[in-house]
């Protein structure tokens, strides 16, 4: 986490403290959300590229707040499950060792060697956007605003598939491959468990029945974590070298940025 990030969450924090210690001080509005993101990923390593179409999907709760002394400002926060597909094709030669449903790591031994052509993460996780929001004055039923803040995402679970050939050795000791698809994989540390980006945001909420209200809007998040953890580099799996295998072991590098079209039912 950058200086920025630590910036906007200690400012983002002393807010919310300060609001939510005040009794009465402000009105809540809950309801559920929905999410579509179009996950713009930024690869930065020689190895793997990202396919045209990576994206989220998510479900979960919304909160927004109004301040008392000044109705439109407030902050909006809430908590989503979300669910990601994140898909690699590689532009070059990478393998890995595996054995049953686990990779294994570069000092483990044993198992059978794989070429990797494609993989697949399917992530589940939280997160807990912390954004502030700016309203104008409603015109009619209508009442646009703006966000600026934080999303933060903390893995759950992870399942890796993968597409390639497993390598086996013929009469003559020549390597030789069978396609083969691996699915529900595991492998420790290939995603970096907290994904955080600060964004902004806008929409328009429609107040269509009593206090019932309808509100889509589109973001821009600014992916500020790496998408895989890569500090212990014991626990990297994959190779792009079979005759010096542990000079060149490493995991994906690369980031994410997010477009995000949110749409929410406030009660």
């Amino acid at each position: 986490m950058n200086k920025l990030t630590l910036i906007l969450c200690s400012v983002l924090s002393s807010l919310t403290v300060h609001v939510f210690s005040q009794e009465g001080s402000t009105r809540t509005e809950a309801g559920m959300t929905g999410n579509l993101a179009f996950n713009l990923v930024q690869s930065s390593d020689a190895y793997f590229k990202p396919t045209a179409f990576n994206h989220d999907l998510s479900v979960g709760m919304i909160f927004n707040t109004r301040f008392k002394g000044s109705p439109n400002l407030g902050i909006s926060t809430g908590f989503e499950f979300e669910f990601t597909k994140l898909n690699y094709e590689t532009q070059d030669s990478v393998f890995y060792r595996y054995a049953g449903a686990n990779i294994l790591g570069k000092d483990e031994t044993g198992g059978t060697t794989y070429l990797l052509t494609n993989r697949q993460y399917n992530m589940v996780s939280v997160a807990v956007p912390l954004m502030m929001i700016f309203r104008m004055q409603p015109i009619g039923d209508w009442t646009i605003f703006g966000k600026f803040g934080l999303r933060n995402s903390f893995m759950v679970s992870q399942k890796i598939n993968d597409r390639g050939f497993d390598m086996s050795m013929d009469a003559q000791n020549n390597p030789s491959w069978t396609a083969k698809e691996n699915g529900n994989l595991k492998s420790f540390g290939e995603s970096f468990f907290y994904r955080g980006s600060v964004g902004f945001a806008a929409g328009a909420q429609w107040n269509f029945a009593g206090t019932t209200s309808l509100v889509p809007e589109l973001g821009f998040y600014y992916g500020l974590t790496p998408l895989h953890f890569r500090a212990i580099e014991n626990n990297y799996t994959l190779t792009s070298s079979l005759s010096q295998p542990d000079a060149s072991y490493f995991y994906p590098k690369a980031r994410q940025n997010q477009l995000i079209f949110k749409v929410s039912l406030l009660f």
